[in-house]
């Protein structure tokens, strides 16, 4: 592992390895890769079963960003690791992409949408993975995190649909939320997603409880009370999955500066890393 760790270093980061123990979510998981804290500070932490290889296919210092490919014996998996702001983060990058670097692999995280927007108003290259993109007229595309923020000047909400103020915005229930300060939703799948499990319940019931951190529809969550009666104690939030989302004004998140929309509605795109096999079950929620 020197080498990896090495590639790290060069990054300004560090990193840690151990092993992966089994997991009833994921028993084909042969990697998990995730930021964690310790009294030196954040560190990588990478934890591996099966002996899959482990690659540095690019690192750029200056960006402070690299791309690491994970090997086992059935697919090679890719995952953009790096500084954004005031924290070391890592995402999955999908692997229909055939990203090589890490350039490649920035672009791959945005959806085609985004892209289309891009090309169409030329924004040039080396302006494309800036947090703030201005386009020909004037406007910027932001992102914040894995969302990215596209203005939409000639939008106006339906009337006969609620503006909602301090409203969450997640990749999947226990990811920390964006709020935004006004949102307007349109469409989606209504879904119940469980928080906490209260109580004396145990270690069991909430490794059940997080089978379902995606949501779960009302006649799902009707089966599951059939199935399991001390499902209905635990603590339920009621959200939206998938939905269409215009936002505006504030956008707060603990680890990123505040972004201000202004009064402009902006259109909320988020980056395609649930389309890779580590992240395949991830969804947005709201």
């Amino acid at each position: 592992m020197s080498i990896i760790t090495k590639n790290f270093e060069a990054i300004g980061a560090r990193v840690k390895f151990s092993p992966l123990r089994n997991s009833w979510r994921n028993p084909e998981q042969t990697i998990s890769l995730d930021v964690r804290r310790d009294s030196d500070g954040e560190y990588f932490d990478i934890r591996t079963r099966n002996n899959p290889r482990l690659q540095v296919l690019d690192a750029q210092k200056k960006d402070r960003h690299l791309l690491l490919m994970v090997f086992d014996v059935k697919r090679a998996q890719k995952f953009l690791c790096g500084h954004d702001e005031r924290h070391w983060f890592t995402c999955a990058v999908p692997e229909s992409s055939g990203a090589s670097n890490v350039q490649q692999a920035k672009q791959a995280l945005k959806p085609k949408e985004l892209v289309e927007i891009e090309n169409k108003t030329g924004i040039k290259s080396k302006e494309r993975h800036k947090r703030h993109r201005k386009l020909k007229d004037g406007t910027k595309i932001h992102r914040q995190g894995e969302f990215m923020f596209v203005p939409t000047s000639d939008f106006k909400p339906s009337l006969e649909i609620a503006i909602l103020k301090k409203e969450p915005m997640q990749r999947g229930a226990g990811s920390k939320p964006h709020m935004a300060e006004y949102l307007y939703r349109t469409g989606g799948e209504t879904v119940r997603v469980p928080v906490a499990v209260k109580g004396s319940a145990g270690r069991e019931a909430a490794d059940e409880a997080n089978k379902y951190t995606n949501g779960i529809t009302e006649r799902e969550y009707k089966k599951l009370i059939k199935q399991n009666p001390d499902a209905k104690s635990w603590q339920w939030n009621v959200m939206t999955r998938n939905p269409e989302v215009y936002v505006k004004g504030k956008i707060r998140h603990s680890d990123h500066k505040t972004l201000d929309l202004g009064n402009t509605w902006h259109k909320v795109l988020i980056n395609t890393e649930n389309q890779a096999w580590a992240a395949r079950n991830v969804a947005f929620l709201d």
